[in-house]
Formats: C-alpha cells, structure tokens, sequence
C-alpha cells in the first residue's frame, strides 16, 4: 500500500495551538505524509503552540528535524505562502499550490477560522492554502474541522458557507465537516465553537482514508 499524503491546513484560529499533535499523530500513529500549510492568521497561532504543549511540541520539533534531513522525502514539512514566492521565479518554474492539490491523497484543515470558511466558500485564493482549495479535486476528500466564536458559528453565514463547499463535490460526502465542541472559548464566551477534540480528528481522518483504501 503506498503512503497515504495529507495536507493539513492551518488556520487563524487559536485552536491552531493544536496543530503540531494532529500531525504528529498522523505521521506516528497512521504512517502519513504531511504537509502543513499555515495561512498568515494560522502562523500567528502556530507560533503560540511551543508554550501550549511544551511535550508535544519538542517532539514535533524533533520528528520535523529528523524528517529535513530526508529533504524531498521528508513525511513532515511546513509551508507557507512565502515558500510558494521563493520556489517560483520564472515561466516554466513548479507552482507549489498546484504540485500539492495533485500530491495530496485527502486534505485536513484544522482548524477552520471564520474568515478561511469565508473565503473558501467564495474561492479566494491570496495564499497558498485557499489556492489548494481553490484548485482542490473533489474526487478526493477534504475534511474541515471549524473552529470560532460561538456568535460566529450561529451566524446564519456559516452553516450556508460550509454547505456551497459540499456543493462543490459531485458527491457532497467528500467533503466532511466536524462540528466544533461545546466549551468555554479562549475568549471566555461558553457555547459551541471550540475544535472538536484531537480524537475525533484523528478518527475521522483514519475513516476517510480507509474509505478511499487507504
């Protein structure tokens, strides 16, 4: 059976602290192959992620290094926005949001910010993450993992957002949403909005690869 490739999309929300263990347990645990995508909001909380999980983080900071060394076989990379800028120079040169939609067996975005549902939804593309979705090949499944405030999530936007985005899929199961859990948010709001906890993330990664044989 040949690697299973993923990219896990990483958004500006402050769920994205965990991050680094969905990839981490995706590399250790189902033998995958990452590749992670920060928006400009999600390296803002990424960055945050060190102080969050002080255990999880060494050893992702660990494996990233042991995984840069393989180079252009590395199971583990992180990517941004200026990576896209820096590889292209020239006509003729790879265009990296396409290399990666055609790379990737499934695509994770976890967490999903408002503002990146938005712009999914309407298919902007002004980085390299919404450029994979933009681009993105239905055939294969994107998960979507939201994760905002509880006013947001109520708001009659989200729930009509995330169903064009099913709609783009000629079969709407491709496209998969996890619904955020009900707990005391960051900003001290208590309602329905936080990621749904790294479990079920992880289950229902392994569910969706094993329904497209992997």
């Amino acid at each position: 059976m040949s690697e299973t490739r993923i990219i896990l999309g990483v958004t500006g929300s402050v769920a994205a602290v965990k991050a680094p263990e969905i990839a981490l347990r995706l590399v250790e645990q189902e033998g995958c192959s990452i590749r992670i995508i920060l928006s400009q909001g999600g390296r803002h909380f990424w960055d945050q992620s060190k102080t969050y999980n002080q255990e999880v983080w060494n050893r992702f900071v660990d494996r990233l290094e042991t995984e840069e060394l393989k180079k252009s076989a590395a199971r583990l990379m992180i990517l941004d926005s200026t990576d896209e800028w820096r590889q292209w120079r020239t006509l003729g040169d790879p265009v990296m949001h396409i290399d990666l939609r055609n790379w990737a067996d499934m695509m994770l975005v976890a967490p999903l910010s408002a503002h990146s549902l938005a712009k999914f939804r309407c298919g902007l593309c002004d980085d390299v993450l919404s450029s994979v979705v933009r681009a993105w090949d239905f055939e294969k499944p994107l998960i979507l993992a939201p994760a905002m405030n509880t006013a947001m999530w109520d708001h009659k936007l989200t729930q009509e957002q995330l169903i064009t985005i099913q709609k783009f899929a000629a079969d709407p199961k491709k496209v998969i949403v996890i619904d955020p859990m009900v707990k005391t948010l960051a900003c001290g709001d208590h309602g329905k909005g936080a990621l749904a906890p790294v479990d079920d993330i992880i289950q229902t990664a392994q569910s969706t690869l094993r329904s497209i044989g992997k």
